[in-house]
Order: structure tokens, then C-alpha cells, then sequence
């Protein structure tokens, strides 16, 4: 039983995801200029490979394409259901 692993070593809790994914949008919103807020999150445990592809895909966001497109939130965050206005 050496080789099996603690599943939840491979999520974040809803806290932790939370606030990783909104310090990713303040920090995009502060380097565009903008001002997005998350209107919806859905609790529970989120994967950490999923969080943190969200979070580097916020970082690489055109600003341009950030503060214009009416819906800025990279695919890869969708999949885990945080939605801006």
C-alpha cells in the first residue's frame, strides 16, 4: 500500500482555490486598469492543476482583451466555474 497516495494532496480547499483565482483577477485588473468582479464561485474542493492553470492563464491575458471582451475569463478558469462581470 506504499504506492498510494492521499487524494486530497491533489486539491485545494474551496478557501484556498478562492483565493488564489481573486488575488490572480486583482492582480490582472491592477496591471490593466480595469476593475472585474467575480460574481459567482462554486464551493467545494477544486483540483490544484486546475487552479493553477487558471491563475497562469489569467497572467498571460491581453489586457486589451481583458477589459474589453465582455466575458475575459480564460477557458481554463470556466472549467471551474468562477464567473467575472
Amino acid at each position: 500500500m506504499s504506492n498510494c497516495s492521499d487524494v486530497d494532496e491533489d486539491f485545494y480547499t474551496f478557501g484556498e482555490a478562492a483565493t488564489k483565482i481573486m488575488v490572480a483577477y486583482a492582480a490582472k485588473d491592477a496591471q490593466c486598469g480595469s476593475n472585474r468582479q467575480i460574481t459567482s464561485v462554486v464551493p467545494g474542493k477544486q483540483r490544484k492543476k486546475d487552479v493553477d492553470n487558471c491563475v497562469t492563464s489569467v497572467a498571460f491575458e491581453n489586457c486589451s482583451f481583458w477589459t474589453q471582451a465582455g466575458d475575459p475569463v480564460p477557458f481554463a478558469c470556466k472549467a471551474i466555474e468562477f464567473r467575472l462581470k
